[in-house]
């Protein structure tokens, strides 16, 4: 099974990251196949997103038609056009049955909002100044985790911007970090880790961000706000439950019991109705997740065969489907009593539903 997490950390902007920023991340990816020989995207189409693949093989061809590289399972592609917004400039063919995910640009920007150190390493990129100072970014955000972070300081000579917002996010920092550079102050405040708002004269935040990538002295000191009794008191948590994942794809099954996982559901997976009805059988759930068609039947004939067992007649159903499945087939979905329908490429719209189902 591939890593999701680790495939992520060879992606050069995402490599600073720690593993709350990449599990962000991977809910964000939306799960697509292709069958073989299908163009995934050609010279000249929208660098509107980039694809990384799980399974299968891709080839890369210029303009004129030279093929130029094979991609398989573990790399990416399509992140240049994430950057620099310029058109493809090659076409992206599937060899073989493959499997992807796809990162949007609009999720890329939310993902850039979220964390600007994003931007930063992206900026890095572009500068041969930067693209050196990235190298090391990684590995002085691991040696500033260990540190006390009960209000560090220091000179901007010694930690880079870069280091300092990565610190920041990794320690999940509710606080502020603020900086003084040539007689200018600055205030970047954040709120468990997810920067919130940069004070530097009247500049936007990015902009602010921008300005003080070129700061090279100064100083810095960051300044976690005190928690009160009040403050850290939380909500009921919603409820928990069991539940059961039927998917003939291993990739969606790991993704899915990851995010659930994750959440505190307990999970079990089959990759097909067989080990479906084995596993009702021996721990009957809460709620079943189940693909929309199969080899032996369709997801509603599934449905209503489970529901032959008085037992089991009162577990709710999530279908997940996808953009091929046939409109007569999600109409008769639609009519199945206590079941809910969800498209298979956004994970976060899944938990969102179980948490809502379970309620």
């Amino acid at each position: 099974m591939i890593q999701i997490g680790e495939i992520l950390k060879n992606v050069p902007f995402f490599r600073s990251l720690g593993r709350d920023s990449i599990d962000f991340i991977t809910e964000k990816l939306k799960f697509k196949q292709f069958k073989a020989n299908t163009v995934i995207c050609k010279v000249g189409d929208p660098g509107d997103r980039m694809y990384i693949v799980l399974s299968g093989k891709v080839s890369v061809s210029a303009a004129n038609g030279e093929l130029l590289a094979y991609i398989s399972s573990g790399n990416y592609f399509g992140e240049m056009s994430l950057l620099t917004g310029e058109p493809r400039s090659a076409t992206i063919t599937a060899i073989t049955d493959t499997e992807t995910f796809v990162l949007d640009k609009d999720d890329f920007d939310v993902i850039l909002e979220k964390y600007p150190s994003i931007s930063i390493a992206m900026s890095k990129i572009m500068s041969q100044r930067l693209r050196e100072t990235n190298a090391v970014v990684s590995e002085k955000a691991k040696q500033a985790k260990s540190a006390s972070p009960a209000g560090p300081s220091g000179s901007l000579k010694d930690k880079h911007i870069t280091e300092i917002l990565a610190f920041c996010e990794e320690n999940s920092l509710t606080g502020t970090v603020e900086l003084q550079h040539a007689g200018d102050n600055a205030v970047i405040t954040y709120e468990k880790g997810i920067l919130q708002q940069v004070k530097y004269k009247d500049l936007a935040d990015a902009e602010a961000i921008d300005i003080m990538m070129g700061w090279e002295d100064g100083q810095f000191v960051i300044k976690p706000k005190i928690m009160t009794f009040d403050e850290g008191a939380t909500t009921q948590a919603a409820k928990k439950g069991s539940i059961l994942v039927i998917n003939q794809s291993l990739v969606v099954r790991k993704v899915i019991e990851k995010n659930l996982a994750g959440l505190g559901h307990k999970v079990t997976t089959a990759s097909d109705i067989t080990q479906g009805i084995a596993s009702l059988k021996d721990n009957t759930p809460d709620l079943i997740v189940s693909d929309f068609k199969y080899d032996e039947l369709s997801g509603y004939d599934f449905c209503m065969q489970v529901r032959e067992n008085s037992a089991y007649e009162h577990i709710p159903f999530i279908f997940i489907t996808d953009s091929n499945i046939n409109q007569n087939m999600l109409a008769q979905l639609k009519t199945l009593p206590n079941c809910d329908i969800v498209d298979s490429e956004d994970v976060s719209v899944l938990a969102s539903k179980i948490e809502s189902k379970l309620s």
